[in-house]
């Protein structure tokens, strides 16, 4: 029986470490400045509000770079979102995204992207939208 509750308490600490590691991204979004700065006001994060949502974008230790779209408002849309980097973007594929709702998609990078300028972009059937760049 002891075994049992450990298992379980272990799968729950588990489960609240996942949500607690996710959650950041969302907060960071959450906040965009008119300058397109996030709460932390690091370079390496860049943001946009638009009129139903925030576009947000990241790079991680310069292989990795994460594109966010969290949706506050306005009926379900369908996007993709992806970086522009060194002259070229890349694209996630069509998703559907309704209020309420926080979409993250990631990219790699090779190690020479590390400091360099790319922007988030976020593309649907009207346009495209995208942050400002990102820097050292």
């Amino acid at each position: 029986m002891r075994s049992r509750t450990n298992v379980t308490l272990t799968a729950l600490a588990i489960a609240a470490g996942s949500v607690m590691f996710s959650a950041p991204t969302a907060s960071a979004a959450a906040y965009c400045s008119s300058s397109g700065c996030t709460a932390t006001g690091e370079p390496m994060e860049r943001c946009t509000t638009l009129s139903n949502g925030i576009l947000y974008n990241k790079q991680i230790s310069g292989t990795t770079v994460y594109t966010t779209y969290s949706k506050t408002g306005g009926s379900t849309v369908s996007v993709r979102l992806g970086y522009t980097y060194n002259g070229s973007t890349t694209y996630s594929s069509y998703f559907s995204i309704g209020s309420g709702q926080t979409v993250k998609k990631s990219g790699g990078l090779g190690s020479t992207a590390y400091c360099k300028s790319m922007t988030g972009v976020l593309n649907y059937s009207g346009g495209t939208f995208q942050t400002p760049s990102t820097h050292c």
